[in-house]
C-alpha cells in the first residue's frame, strides 16, 4: 500500500511539473502571437512605406527632368535666332 501511495504521490507531482510547463509553454505561445501581430502590422507599414517612397522618387525624377528640358528650349531658341540672324544677313547682303 505503501508503494501504491509513493507511486502515485510521484506521479502527482510529475503532474504538477507538466501543469506548470504547460503554463509557461501557454504564456510563450501568447507572446509568439503578439509578435507575429507586430511583425504583420510592420510589414503592412514597410509596404506602405516603400509606395511612398516609390511615388516621392518619381516626382523627384519628373522635378529633375523639367530643368532639362527647359534647357533644350532655351539653346533650340538661342540655335534658332542665330540662324534667323545669319539667314538674314545672307539676305539683306544679297539685296545690295
Amino acid at each position: 500500500m505503501e508503494d501504491t501511495q509513493l507511486v502515485l504521490e510521484r506521479h502527482e507531482q510529475k503532474i504538477q511539473m507538466l501543469e506548470r510547463d504547460i503554463s509557461d509553454l501557454k504564456a510563450v505561445q501568447t507572446e509568439i502571437r503578439q509578435m507575429n501581430e507586430t511583425l504583420v502590422t510592420l510589414a503592412t507599414e514597410l509596404k506602405h512605406t516603400n509606395e511612398h517612397l516609390a511615388k516621392n522618387e518619381q516626382k523627384i525624377d519628373e522635378i529633375e527632368s523639367h530643368p532639362k528640358a527647359r534647357l533644350q528650349q532655351i539653346v533650340t531658341a538661342i540655335i534658332s535666332a542665330v540662324a534667323g540672324g545669319i539667314i538674314s544677313v545672307v539676305i539683306h547682303s544679297a539685296l545690295k
